[in-house]
Formats: structure tokens, C-alpha cells, sequence
């Protein structure tokens, strides 16, 4: 049994392989993983729980805290997507039922766990808890946790479409973007979710080689120009489409402008997204830290939101009614901010050892499910 590189999750995979600059296969020493895809994939959960306490404080994304996540909204989630496809090979060669047992199983028992918990949260948010509502949320992928919902779509989809060149491929995954924009659609987010990311999922899956290379060469000073050049260039070409589109607000069809535009990100910025990543893995301090993050992806996505809103609407208001003096410095931005990034630190590493424990860590890394054997 191995861990999934796009999640944290186990899936019963052959070894993972990758070219290294040597031409050998590079791999984290210990654990027998690649060890830039893990930086990566602690990047992007670093950006995104960056985003979910900035995002969530009054005044954050108008001030300097902003910065970092306006650097990393075209890269956390594509990259993401990127680097789960680029480990899904090895299980979309077999059948659905295949698929079912090596992988789908142990996205969707997570998904189920923790989807009622954070799509409850998000309704009340909006004053809107109904059965109907969250049932709807669970079926069809709540904008919480939707990152497993989306990987077993994807998932189901690669397999269906393996016998399909890998270039038709990518380009059959587009397809669900554009549709959804000509039905102006773009509003749902649980749908635009799903539509955005899966070239990002298909690219790494088919292209693995492509992207393998782009790591092994990113000293070389020209691929770093290249990438920085594509990610730069991209942006300002996005800015001035956003200020031209933008000046009173969008309409539906501009607005699936955007989002088809947007797309183009995962060729422009996630190069530079996994060139940043290799050079983290060659900085001893900083590789223990991020690839260790990145291991263990799932405790984090599936417990800070709902933490961080359990703390801002519930424990913080509280202990400032119940004693404003002694609390009250905890309101300030900067305060609830970095209040923000503990909260996101500690539930990680609860969550994390709740995945460690007998039985109940079943709700993270469930136990793989029998399976009949062949009848000669």
C-alpha cells in the first residue's frame, strides 16, 4: 500500500517513477516518493489554506497580506490537479472496477465523512440549511470539499477515455469548460469546479514525461526565463482582459470569458509553480518542511475551513463577549490573521494524528475493501 501523490491517500500503485536530471529515477529517500511532487503538493495547500485566512478576515485582501495569494491563485489549484495526474497512470490502465478498489474507494469515504460537515457550514453561512440543500451538496459536490468530489470524476473520466490518444484526450477534457459557458452555467461553482481543472488532471496524466523534464532542468537559466516570461506575460495579458471586461461588472458571458481564458494558467503559471517546487526540494531546511506537508495533504483540506470558521464565528466572538478587554486584540487584522495560520497548523496536525489512530483514522485512510478472488 502506497500514498496517492495528488492526495495523501492510500492507493494500492506500483512505484512511482520520474526522470531525474541523471536520467535515474528521483525519489524522497525514505518513503520512496518523488520529492519535488511533494513540495509542490505542499505548496499548494500552504497557498490554499493562505487564501481561506486572508480571504476570511475583513480588510485582508485589501492589504499587503494579499500579495502572496494573488502570486499563487493561478498555480495552487491547476498544480494541484497537475501533479494528481501526473501518479494516476498506473491505476487508469485497468478497468472501472479496478479503479473502484485502488483508488475511488478511498477518495470517496473521506468525501462522505467530511462533505455534510463543511457543506452544513457553508449553508448556515448563508442562511440557507435545508435536508434538500444539503443533500444536493453531498451529490453533487459541494464547493468545500470539492477537491475529492473532482479527482473521482476525473478519475472515472481517464479511465473511460484510455484507449483515446493522449493529445484528443486533453483536449476531450476541455470540452465540459466550454460547454459550460455557452449554457452560461459559469455561476455554478460546484459545476466550473470540475470543468476548470480537468485539462490540469488530463495534462499531467498524459504529458507526464513532458512535465518530468521541466523538473529535471529547472537550474537550467533559460527554462526559468521561459517559465517566469509565460507566467508574467499570461497575467498581464488576464489584468487588462479583467479591466476590460470589468468596469461595471460582468455578465454571464463575460464572465465565461474569464473562466475559458483562465484556463490557459495551467500552461503559462504551473511551470513556474513546479520549478519553484524543485528548488524548494534542493533547499534541505525548506524540502523537510513543505514535502512533509505534503505527504499528509489531506488531514489539512479536510479540517482548516471548517476550523477556521468554527474559530472566527463562533470561539473568537465568544471569548471577546465574555471578556472584551482581555480579548479584544484578537480582532485586529493582523491578529486574526496570524490567529488564522495557527488554527490552520494546529487542526492540520490533530487531524493528521486522528489519521494515525486505530479504527477511527478509517474516516482519512480507510482499510482497502476484499475483493473476490478469481475462480479458476
Amino acid at each position: 500500500m502506497s500514498y496517492s501523490v495528488g492526495t495523501g491517500v492510500p492507493v494500492a500503485t506500483d512505484s512511482q517513477q520520474a526522470a531525474g536530471s541523471s536520467g535515474e529515477p528521483t525519489r524522497a529517500p525514505a518513503a520512496n516518493r518523488l520529492l519535488w511532487a511533494d513540495c509542490a503538493k505542499g505548496l499548494s495547500i500552504i497557498a490554499v489554506c493562505y487564501m481561506h485566512v486572508v480571504t476570511g478576515v475583513p480588510g485582508g485582501q485589501d492589504s499587503g497580506w494579499h500579495w502572496f495569494n494573488d502570486v499563487m491563485d493561478p498555480i495552487r489549484m491547476p498544480m494541484f490537479f497537475l501533479i494528481s495526474g501526473l501518479f494516476a497512470h498506473r491505476v487508469i490502465e485497468r478497468t472501472l472496477g479496478d479503479l473502484w478498489y485502488r483508488r475511488l474507494w478511498f477518495l470517496l469515504v473521506p468525501y462522505l465523512v467530511f462533505t455534510p460537515v463543511q457543506a452544513a457550514i457553508r449553508i448556515d453561512m448563508v442562511e440557507d440549511v435545508t435536508w434538500q440543500n444539503l443533500g444536493r451538496a453531498i451529490l453533487f459536490g459541494d464547493p468545500g470539499i470539492w477537491f475529492l468530489y473532482a479527482l473521482m470524476v476525473f478519475n472515472i473520466a481517464a479511465c473511460l477515455l484510455r484507449r483515446v490518444p493522449p493529445l484528443a484526450a486533453v483536449g476531450l477534457s476541455a470540452i465540459p469548460a466550454v460547454c459550460i459557458v455557452a449554457a452560461g452555467l459559469t455561476q455554478y461553482n460546484e459545476i466550473t469546479h470540475i470543468t476548470a481543472y480537468m485539462p490540469a488532471f488530463f495534462l499531467g496524466l498524459h504529458f507526464r514525461a513532458v512535465f518530468f523534464r521541466l523538473a529535471a532542468r529547472a537550474t537550467d537559466w533559460r527554462v526559468i526565463l521561459g517559465a517566469v516570461a509565460a507566467y508574467v506575460g499570461w497575467e498581464w495579458v488576464m489584468d487588462l482582459l479583467v479591466d476590460h471586461v470589468n468596469p461595471d461588472g460582468w455578465t454571464t458571458a463575460e464572465a465565461g470569458l474569464i473562466n475559458l481564458t483562465g484556463m490557459v494558467r495551467i500552461l503559462t503559471a504551473v511551470p513556474a509553480g513546479i520549478i519553484v517546487a524543485v528548488w524548494i526540494s534542493r533547499t534541505p531546511l525548506l524540502s523537510g518542511i513543505f514535502a512533509g506537508i505534503g505527504r499528509h495533504t489531506l488531514p489539512i483540506y479536510v479540517s482548516h475551513h471548517a476550523a477556521l470558521y468554527l474559530f472566527n464565528e463562533e470561539i473568537l466572538r465568544r471569548l471577546v463577549e465574555s471578556n472584551p478587554e482581555r480579548w479584544e486584540f484578537l480582532t485586529g487584522m493582523n491578529a486574526r490573521i496570524f490567529t488564522g495560520f495557527a488554527v490552520c497548523v494546529v487542526t492540520g496536525w490533530i487531524f493528521y494524528r486522528i489519521g494515525r489512530l486505530p479504527v477511527i483514522g478509517w474516516i482519512l485512510y480507510p482499510p482497502a475493501l476484499p475483493r473476490r478472488r478469481a475462480v479458476a
